[in-house]
């Protein structure tokens, strides 16, 4: 009895993807042009013998011709979208199809990075509207990681008052290390992926911005490096060195915080949750 069932399971097991491959068929048909070029055709097929309420299959990016071949087709409604990166949104498009003569439906299906249609098809017989969804997806996303940079200051410049006169001398401090929020274009179907960042630091006096290149490893830990635009101290231009000065003006007088370009690297790492966030 026990051996029974157990072949039963089997067989359920292993029938089952060819019953999902049966309905929606992708091909390649390779031949020679005129031009005696190589060209490559690329179809898909949907078979409406088989009775579904939705089904969802992933394509590779190309140009499809779209086949229903079928007089039980009644209608056919083809909408094209750009999938959504989880923090960033595409435009949508929509897109429409005409059945043919014979029932039997030919169009081109163009799918690029990250593009969805989805076709609600009538079948003549049946009161409910069948579901088909075919995308193509993008080994890129972006991920959003939280940690530290270092922005390192090239030029450390200062006003100082000696004498009552405006004196210039360099500044200790060498770089500024700020709490920061980065978005990585990157690929996450590899361990060791290189790619795109930009990000926001801050603290309680002001915000910087960051953008350059970026190193993924795992997917968890991002290591950046780029351009920082932030605010540093900085010789106010209304003196100059030498100038003569009031005995009430003061360092804080001499130099103010403007913004400025520097170089910065960061290390972030991948929360499942705002680590800043407030907890519930």
């Amino acid at each position: 009895m026990k051996t029974h069932l157990l072949l039963k399971i089997l067989a359920f097991v292993i029938f089952m993807p060819s019953i999902f491959f049966a309905q929606i068929k992708v091909e390649k048909i390779e031949g020679i042009g005129d031009n005696g070029k190589k060209i490559i055709d690329k179809t898909i097929t949907i078979d409406l013998s088989v009775e579904i309420d939705s089904i969802e299959m992933p394509v590779e990016k190309g140009i499809y011709k779209l086949y229903i071949p079928s007089s039980k087709l009644k209608s056919l409604v083809i909408k094209k979208k750009a999938i959504e990166y989880e923090p960033l949104k595409m435009e949508k498009e929509k897109g429409n199809a005409e059945i043919g003569a014979e029932n039997e439906v030919v169009t081109e299906l163009v799918f690029r990075n990250n593009t969805q249609y989805i076709l609600y098809i009538g079948v003549i017989g049946e009161e409910k509207i069948r579901k088909y969804i075919l995308k193509s997806e993008s080994d890129w996303k972006w991920t959003t990681s939280f940690g530290a940079n270092a922005v390192f200051l090239t030029s450390r410049s200062r006003f100082t008052s000696v004498d009552n006169s405006v004196a210039q001398n360099r500044d200790g401090k060498m770089m500024d290390l700020m709490p920061s929020i980065m978005f990585t274009f990157m690929n996450n179907q590899r361990n060791f992926s290189p790619g795109f960042t930009g990000g926001l630091g801050f603290n309680f006096e002001e915000l910087s911005v960051f953008a350059g290149g970026a190193l993924g490893i795992g997917q968890n830990i991002v290591l950046s490096a780029g351009v920082a635009v932030h605010k540093q101290n900085r010789p106010n231009t209304d003196y100059t060195v030498g100038q003569t000065i009031d005995s009430s003006v003061t360092s804080d007088n001499l130099n103010k915080m403007q913004y400025r370009v520097n170089p910065f690297v960061g290390l972030s790492f991948r929360f499942d949750k705002n680590p800043f966030g407030a907890k519930p």
